[in-house]
């Protein structure tokens, strides 16, 4: 007949102050407290599940019934009293769930038994777990005897939610708040138990199970257990990777890896390959935001300690951690922080974690790969012209830009076009406007399509039909264009334009700043002749030219997270609006 099998959890229960684990200093109070004989007649232990408030309780129960106490203040577990204690016949420790006993009809039998003095030993120790479930009329019943015990009668309180109880009840007992056990006291005891069981198994393996037990003995025991049934005498890291299916660090490693290469190809294969193994795309933001954290973390001595990881792992963050800037890391944190508020709410939640992966590229690149090739010139179709000696507006993708402005030749030259009623008319070179910025952090100038950035010489007026405009002009046609004219199928180019407004950098030039990354610049690119179409449409002014420029690290750190914060945003550039807000009296949902 085989054994009767215990789980772990109750088979290495702590039975003295000494082998409590992870809660030293209110174990060192107790065991003070005992050995002076200053007790108290009403404890309250509150903390997280699984720190080991009850196991506090019994041990303190135990230890104060003890006839033969040892000079440390630990029970000698050979008395008659420890023995009745170990075989479960004590008369003296009364334990009470709270939960299923939370009338006042329980609170009055309680009550009655404590009139009764103990008949072995010199106290009744009462243990109520889960205090807090007890009703608000309980409570009442039990504030007279929990004040005025008998002299022999000893109450042990203990809860997880502390706010849930009365103050009244709060102010008669003597509170002890338990804290997460850390990772290492954590590993330090699954190893203790593993050597126990004869069990074999890794030390990173362990350490993953104390950082999934988030804090709780009694779940990083579970834990073991089932990994233990599943691997057998050997418990691996693979074996605790498949049982927990969790997130392995070296995913995100890879992530890194990547990220520092630039490939953003190679980046959306490995996010495909986390989908297919059932992973949710918040549980990778959620995960890989924990990471980035722990990379900042690991970027200075100082805050090592707070990298609750093994010797191995520490290293390997160490390592990748060194690779990036603190701004890199910060930025990268609030695109992910971002991305897991917009998750639920998204219609395409794939296509919004593949997009907050691209945009985390050109973040982590160094500033000499971030010069984009040059791009194709595309056909070009000049505009009809009403007169023949009108000033072409043309210039080619990629031209690097005229020292200084060519001479005003009427030679004509064949245009590159597909052919029109109108007769082709000739271009000529106009110099760049001025103050004109890199477009995308390129060491060299990179134009706009021909067709879409078409800009008037330097010394050239106005058309006549063209009206002037102002910034809140022709951010308002923004807005029209990207909640109106786009389309539900074009949703990528509206998640990235939506974010920006224009500014105006010049008399007739807007200027828009965009998340850096071949990528995004490529997707802007093919939507960019419809939108500069619609700007100069909607402002009446056909001598609008928009130009594009990447954003900086710190630009990029600053992240819009809430309704409110592109509320400020939008008023500091038109304080008009808070005005009309508070005229308004509006306020947000």
């Amino acid at each position: 007949m085989t054994e009767h099998y215990v789980v772990s959890a109750r088979k290495y229960r702590p039975d003295t102050f000494r082998s409590i684990v992870g809660q030293e200093a209110m174990a060192s109070t107790l065991r003070t407290a005992v050995l002076s004989g200053k007790l108290s007649h009403a404890y309250l232990f509150c903390g997280p599940r699984g720190v080991g408030k009850t196991t506090a309780a019994r041990v303190l129960a135990r230890t104060i019934n003890c006839e033969n106490l040892s000079a440390e203040g630990e029970a000698c577990g050979v008395c008659e009293s420890c023995r009745a204690f170990e075989e479960q016949r004590s008369f003296n420790i009364f334990e009470l769930d709270a939960a299923s006993n939370n009338s006042v009809e329980d609170i009055r039998q309680l009550t009655e038994q404590v009139q009764m003095p103990p008949a072995l030993g010199r106290y009744k120790v009462y243990i109520i777990d889960e205090v807090h479930m007890l009703s608000a009329a309980a409570f009442n019943a039990f504030l007279k005897t929990l004040e005025e015990p008998p002299s022999y009668a000893i109450f042990i309180l203990a809860t997880t939610e502390k706010h849930k109880i009365l103050p009244t009840i709060l102010s008669r007992c003597q509170i002890y708040d338990f804290k997460r056990i850390t990772v290492q006291d954590i590993t330090r005891h699954l190893r203790y138990v593993a050597e126990s069981e004869g069990i074999d198994a890794e030390e990173t393996a362990l350490g993953l199970i104390a950082e999934k037990a988030d804090g709780g003995m009694r779940d990083a025991l579970s834990m073991f257990d089932r990994i233990a049934s599943f691997a057998g005498g050997h418990i691996s890291y693979q074996h605790a990777l498949e049982s927990l299916n969790v997130l392995d660090y070296t995913y995100f490693i890879r992530v890194f890896e990547l990220l520092l290469q630039g490939d953003h190809r190679s980046l959306l294969l490995l996010l495909d390959e986390l989908m297919g193994k059932g992973f949710e795309g918040q549980t990778i933001l959620a995960g890989l935001s924990a990471f980035v954290r722990d990379l900042l973390v690991a970027q200075h001595p100082d805050t090592l300690p707070l990298l609750e990881k093994p010797e191995a792992v520490v290293a390997s963050y160490g390592a990748i951690a060194q690779q990036c800037s603190a701004a890199s890391l910060f930025a990268a944190l609030k695109t992910l922080v971002q991305a897991d508020q917009q998750y639920r709410a998204a219609t395409n939640k794939r296509l919004l974690v593949e997009l907050s992966f691209l945009s985390m590229v050109p973040l982590f690149k160094k500033e000499s790969d971030l010069t984009l090739p040059p791009a194709p010139a595309p056909t070009t179709t000049p505009a009809p012209t009403t007169t023949p000696t009108a000033k072409p507006q043309t210039a080619a993708v990629g031209a690097a830009p005229s020292p200084s402005p060519a001479p005003q030749s009427v030679a004509p030259q064949p245009a590159v076009a597909t052919p029109q009623p109108t007769p082709a008319v000739a271009s000529q070179p106009t110099p760049p406007p001025s103050g004109q910025k890199r477009l995308f952090g390129a060491r060299r100038r990179v134009d706009a399509p021909a067709e879409a950035t078409a800009t008037a010489p330097a010394d050239s007026q106005p058309k006549a039909e063209d009206k002037a405009f102002t910034e809140e002009d022709l951010q308002r046609a923004w807005v029209r264009f990207v909640e109106q004219e786009l389309s539900p199928a074009q949703i990528l180019y509206r998640n990235i334009l939506r974010p920006e407004l224009p500014t105006l950098s010049g008399e007739l030039q807007a200027e828009v700043s965009l998340p850096p990354g071949e990528a995004i610049h490529t997707t802007v690119m093919e939507v960019y002749p419809q939108l500069l179409s619609f700007l100069r449409s909607s402002l009446q002014n056909q001598q609008l030219n928009l130009v594009l420029r990447e954003k900086t690290i710190e630009e990029q750190a600053k992240v819009v997270l809430t309704q409110e914060d592109r509320f400020n945003q939008l008023a500091e550039i038109n304080p008009e609006v808070r005005k009309l807000k508070e005229a308004l009296h509006l306020r947000f949902s």
